[in-house]
């Protein structure tokens, strides 16, 4: 009976999608973590961290700047989207200030556009400490952002301080 549990539970967690793996950020100085899923093949960046949703439909970014290399972050990052096949349009932001995990964030949100069609873009600026800042960048389908938002969810919810 103890063999046919130990097999049943050994096939179950062969089967379970990649749990996910913690990142500490910066990675010289950490001041915060996230956690990716393993199945979305997160990898480190220069900034931080990336990852693409296993159905290829969604990315995050998250990644650090000083307070003073936000505007840079940013404007790198909005490069990124441009680079990307993504035309974000201006007059569809919307934004919202809040307070997650003990920390000030706020959100913009757009619709654009890709090669594929229409897509949802995400930046959410977090304030860690006087001096840092977490940038976490979504860029998303219509389709994947329904499949994937609970995910995305959890991957911002799951920014803390050290």
């Amino acid at each position: 009976m103890k063999q046919t549990l130990a097999a049943a539970l050994l096939a179950c967690a062969l089967a379970s999608p990649a749990s996910a793996r913690m990142f500490e950020l910066p990675s010289a100085n950490p001041a915060v973590t996230v956690d990716l899923p393993g199945s979305w093949k997160p990898s480190e960046t220069d900034n931080g961290v990336e990852a693409t949703s296993a159905d290829g439909e969604t990315y995050v970014a998250v990644e650090t700047a000083t307070a003073k290399g936000m505007d840079r972050l940013i404007d790198d990052d909005i490069a990124f989207l441009s680079k990307s096949g993504v035309t974000i349009d201006r007059s569809t932001q919307q934004s919202q200030d809040t307070t997650m995990n003990g920390m000030p964030v706020s959100f913009l949100h757009w619709r654009g556009r890709d090669k594929d069609g229409a897509t949802a873009v995400t930046l959410g600026i977090f304030g860690i400490t006087d001096n840092l800042i977490v940038l976490v960048t979504a860029w998303s389908s219509p389709e994947g952002d329904k499949a994937n938002g609970d995910t995305l969810d959890r991957i911002v919810g799951s920014l803390k301080r050290r």
